[in-house]
């Protein structure tokens, strides 16, 4: 296993201005950031930051991706309802399970700590959970919201009917046909 990176000893405000500058450079300028990290007292070797900066351009297009994902999901979620905020919240909970997923995964394998990993696992866990509530709420909300809808179009519609002379019987099946009564 090779040795840590020496930008993991970076005072963590350092790291992050070094990731915001690699992010804003589009992962490239290696030479400048060397000379940037060096004018702030660090020598690093340009290859110690690429090396660093090609792992964060991989979690970051990964980032992206998830991203564009949910967005795409959403869409097509969309094309048969209106609901563009509910789908959003239940495409990114599908993405956010299926990371949760994988850092499960990736902590089990993580055998030489497993105190830690336990306590992380709790963490993922209830983050599982957290999920699963918001997204049958948001089901819930949405369901509840498509009833109120139909109730008001079939008061609307019965109304009509009714000025038009329309039968008791034909407004009452055409009532339960527009609420999904069988």
């Amino acid at each position: 296993m090779p040795p840590r990176s020496k930008i993991y000893d970076l005072p963590q405000d350092l790291r992050e201005e070094l990731n915001e500058r690699l992010v804003n450079t589009g992962f490239q300028d290696y030479d400048g950031l060397t000379d940037w990290l060096e004018e702030r007292g660090f020598k690093l070797s340009r290859s110690a930051v690429h090396r660093y900066g090609r792992g964060l351009q991989e979690e970051f297009e990964e980032a992206m991706g998830d991203v564009r994902k949910t967005t795409e999901l959403a869409k097509a979620m969309t094309a048969e309802n209106e609901d563009e905020s509910g789908h959003l919240i239940d495409a990114t909970a599908r993405i956010v399970q299926n990371q949760l997923l994988r850092i499960t995964i990736a902590m089990r394998k993580a055998e030489h700590k497993p105190e830690e990993a336990a306590k992380h696992l709790s963490s993922v866990t209830r983050a599982l959970a957290d999920i699963g509530r918001v997204s049958l709420g948001q089901k819930k909300w949405a369901r509840e919201l498509r009833q109120e809808v139909a109730k008001e179009a079939a008061d609307a519609a019965e109304t009509s009917m009714a000025s038009q002379g329309m039968t008791r019987e034909s407004i009452d099946a055409i009532k339960r046909d527009i609420l999904g009564i069988a």
